[in-house]
């Protein structure tokens, strides 16, 4: 993996068709490397499926690898998850409390626009996942 890798997380291949590889990552809290985490209700463990293209051949399920995404993609995603979203509300927030609207009506405005906001990254979700590309790289 080169320099410009933001995030690199191990997982197993789950399935593999046409291409694409399902990838379960096993993503472990904080407290995961802890002692005392048997006895303590505060560790978790969270599972994900990640589905990214590969040609690699030698692939097949239950391999171990590393999946990777650049910083680039890591920001982007950063950026249209949570920063624009934020914004967004900030924005419309003020902008309606300076038109006058009681505050509550302003509140819920504010919330309302996210609506069309994730409804438009959930119609372009075929696009923005052909740009957010991961690496898969197989462990030894």
């Amino acid at each position: 993996m080169d320099s410009s890798v933001c995030i690199v997380q191990k997982g197993t291949v789950e399935e593999i068709f046409n291409h694409k590889v399902r990838v379960r990552i096993h993503r472990e809290s904080a407290c995961g490397q802890c002692n005392a985490k048997g006895i303590c209700n505060l560790s978790g463990i969270a599972e994900r499926i990640i589905e990214t293209q590969s040609d690699d051949p030698k692939l097949k399920p239950g391999d171990n690898i590393e999946i990777a995404i650049s910083r680039n993609m890591g920001n982007k995603a950063v950026l249209l998850g949570y920063l624009l979203p934020f914004f967004l509300l900030v924005t419309v927030l003020i902008v309606s409390n300076s038109l006058g609207f009681p505050e509550w009506i302003s509140g819920l405005v504010s919330l309302g626009i996210l609506v069309p906001y994730y409804m438009f990254l959930y119609l372009f979700r075929e696009k923005l996942r052909r740009n957010f590309t991961f690496t898969i790289r197989k462990k030894e």
